[in-house]
């Protein structure tokens, strides 16, 4: 097609970048399609790199173009296709409304155009149908996004961590989606961050921590690379990406989306509980608050009247008897409720917070020969133990394999239509059924045993030295040991409520007898050390039967 007219044209090359228009030629492939499509075309500006979708009026190259037309710098416009100039009703209006003073004549590689009133009700249709097709996409990339979503998956990216992987059939191949042929992902743990990412957040909720330390300690120490995505990714974590972990609830086991939260198909790293409470720790709008720590308590306790933090307070009096100025710190109600009135308008002195949560932690302190003779006996169980497990594990593989022996006969049977589909789906289904309860059964034997282990150690160390720690401790411990100690803190009248966690409690009703045993035994000198861990012999069984009990985060 070759031009005989003396008009000036620019020629407008766009490739939206927002809305990933892969189907579209490149800018460098619209360049070389217009310059073959009009070689003596008088093309007095090239305006490209437009990277906004053409979807909403306001790009601003474009206006350009525009404003040059209406400036008599140009008569008219040559583009690879009408979409390239606008798929939004304003931006079609603007074009077709020119053509019939200002803007001359339209040229396009892909779309034959007559500047007549015919030619222009072709234009107007070409483009509504961009519109529509445009209105259409978006709409049905929304709706399956959200089926994505409610289906336990995270459209998009996923968080750091994790990872998109295929989903196999049984020949182990890479499932499609029938339609569109796409692969099937699913997010699965990121081998290299898994763990790391974990990490963090275990130092998070420890209290020990706060987000900027933690980010520094794993761009710095750990030297963390974020996961490669297309273009980007493969740096170091930024410091606001530390927030968005945090701020997020996908590892808590839920995809967010649009405002809602659905139930993951993924590993969560924490519970919904600890994801609350990182929030507390970290304040509005996912910063850490300053001075969290210059009062231990503070964002700890609530009000027991009308559920308004707790925080401290510094005071100070001077005292003539000593002739010195006093310091005194005080917790009071900040009686912030909107919707409840309160009348707790008394300080509490730190003081006498100590000597509540000194009381509470008395009640679940044990001797350390307690925990050290408790410990031998449990490891030395544990040992033996693990010999059973393998044997276990090793059956469980058996299991395991004779499964997917059976799954390969059931496919090469119904290969032969030796089975038709309802009874190929029937056996298919109870398999994979069984497969899943021995795949379940694996995990747990790898992971229970040294897990409840490491806990139990844990938490023994915590019952014999929280008290001490607490007394001598700096104000990150006492805040740490109290968070461990227990749950739903409440301060009324002055009186600290504490709702002991669940492992302590089992503790404290266990070891009284035990005590009482070792006590016994210890009074005999001629006691051996066989003896005495013979004394704690029902402690095993009955410690183990409240492993479910034991502390998330122990201090």
């Amino acid at each position: 097609m070759r031009a005989t007219n003396n008009l000036r044209y620019i020629a407008y090359v766009r490739k939206s970048e927002e809305r990933k228009e892969r189907q579209e030629l490149s800018q460098q492939s619209q360049k070389k399609e217009i310059r073959r499509t009009f070689p003596d075309l008088n093309i007095v500006e090239w305006l490209e790199f437009e990277s906004m979708s053409a979807f909403k009026p306001g790009r601003p190259i474009f206006n350009q173009m525009i404003q040059m037309i209406r400036d008599g710098k140009a008569d008219g416009i040559v583009a690879w296709h009408p979409n390239r100039l606008s798929r939004n009703e304003i931006d079609s209006s603007t074009i077709t409304y020119m053509l019939r003073n200002e803007l001359k004549d339209l040229k396009f590689c892909s779309f034959n155009f007559d500047n007549t009133a015919e030619g222009i009700m072709m234009l107007q249709m070409v483009m509504n149908q961009s519109q529509y097709e445009s209105s259409k996409q978006g709409r049905d990339v929304r709706r399956g996004m959200k089926e994505k979503a409610e289906g336990g998956e995270r459209p998009g990216q996923v968080a750091q961590g994790y990872m998109k992987v295929p989903v196999l059939d049984e020949q182990g191949m890479p499932q499609l989606r029938s339609k569109d042929n796409k692969v099937i992902m699913r997010t699965d743990s990121d081998p290299d961050r898994y763990d790391l990412v974990r990490k963090m957040w275990r130092m998070l909720l420890s209290g020990n921590y706060n987000a900027a330390q933690i980010w520094k300690i794993a761009t710095e120490e750990w030297q963390y690379i974020t996961r490669v995505n297309g273009k980007i990714g493969g740096k170091p974590m930024s410091k606001s990406m530390i927030y968005k972990i945090f701020n997020n609830p996908f590892y808590a086991g839920y995809v967010p989306h649009n405002g809602e939260l659905y139930k993951g198909n993924h590993k969560p790293m924490i519970t919904l509980d600890d994801f609350d409470y990182a929030q507390t720790l970290l304040g509005d709008k996912g910063k850490p608050r300053q001075g969290a720590y210059d009062y231990a308590f503070s964002g700890l306790i609530k009000c027991g009247e009308c559920g308004c933090s707790i925080v401290g307070k510094t005071n100070t009096k001077f005292v003539k008897r000593d002739n010195k100025m006093a310091v005194y710190v005080h917790y009071y109600c900040t009686r912030k409720s909107e919707t409840r009135h309160c009348t707790q308008n008394k300080y509490t002195r730190v003081e006498r917070l100590h000597e509540q949560i000194d009381a509470e932690l008395a009640k679940y302190t044990i001797l350390p020969e307690f925990r050290d003779i408790t410990l031998a006996v449990l490891r030395r169980n544990n040992k033996i133990e693990a010999k059973d497990r393998t044997s276990t594990y090793k059956m469980q593989q058996h299991t395991r394999e004779q499964l997917q022996e059976r799954l390969d006969k059931l496919v090469d049977m119904r290969t032969r239509d030796l089975l038709d589909d309802d009874e190929y789906a029937q056996q298919r289904n109870r398999i994979k059924a069984e497969m899943l309860r021995t795949d379940d059964g694996l995990r747990n034997t790898e992971q229970r045993a040294d897990e409840w282990l490491e806990l139990t150690e844990k938490a023994f160390d915590f019952a014999t030295y929280a008290r001490a720690r607490f007394a001598n401790g700096t104000l990150m411990d006492k805040r740490d040991i109290l968070r461990t100690l227990g749950q739903n803190l409440t301060l009324k009248d002055g009186k600290l409520e504490i709702t002991p966690n669940e492992w302590l409690v089992c503790l404290a009703e266990a070891y009284p007898e035990h005590e009482a045993a070792y006590r016994r035994v210890r009074t005999n000198k001629k006691a051996s050390a066989k003896e005495l861990e013979e004394a704690f012999s029902s402690v095993n069984k009955s410690w183990r039967a409240r492993r479910d009990l034991n502390p998330r985060h122990p201090a």
